[in-house]
């Protein structure tokens, strides 16, 4: 899976015209994950809070500084692309730059919030939050 930007995100976005081409990227967006290992899919690694299953996991690339490598899947396609979205943009990164990452931001500015039920919604935050946990040095 190749990096985004939330800049290149945001334009990508701005060229569709409406939403339902919007989450037909964000299904697209999900296609691209890298296929999730079948032995991680357990209860461990499921995301709490999303009403869809969602499996996280993340691995320590050496270095200095050492980075972080997310891999995720969904088994639903809208939030297999919410979670494909936060893998672009937050692995391959390092714990600080994963903390300050403003991504609830990024997806105010992509007007998620709105388009998103409510659960979709809360789910997404949960996403936000178990990388954070899973970057955190004490993880």
């Amino acid at each position: 899976m190749s990096p985004l930007t939330a800049e290149q995100l945001i334009d990508e976005f701005e060229t569709l015209d409406d939403w339902n081409d919007r989450f037909q990227f964000i299904i697209e967006l999900g296609d691209q994950l890298d296929p999730f290992p079948d032995a991680e899919r357990t209860d461990a690694n499921l995301v709490q809070g999303c009403q869809s299953n969602v499996w996280l996991i993340a691995s320590r690339k050496e270095g200095d500084p050492p980075r972080i490598e997310f891999q995720a899947d969904s088994d639903s396609q809208i939030v297999r692309g919410l979670i494909a979205i936060l893998v672009m943009l937050l692995s391959g990164r390092t714990v600080a730059e994963i903390e300050r990452a403003n991504v609830e931001d990024l997806f105010r500015r992509l007007d998620l919030r709105r388009h998103l039920s409510r659960t979709r919604s809360n789910g997404l935050f949960s996403m936000i939050k178990r990388i954070r946990e899973l970057a955190s040095p004490a993880a």
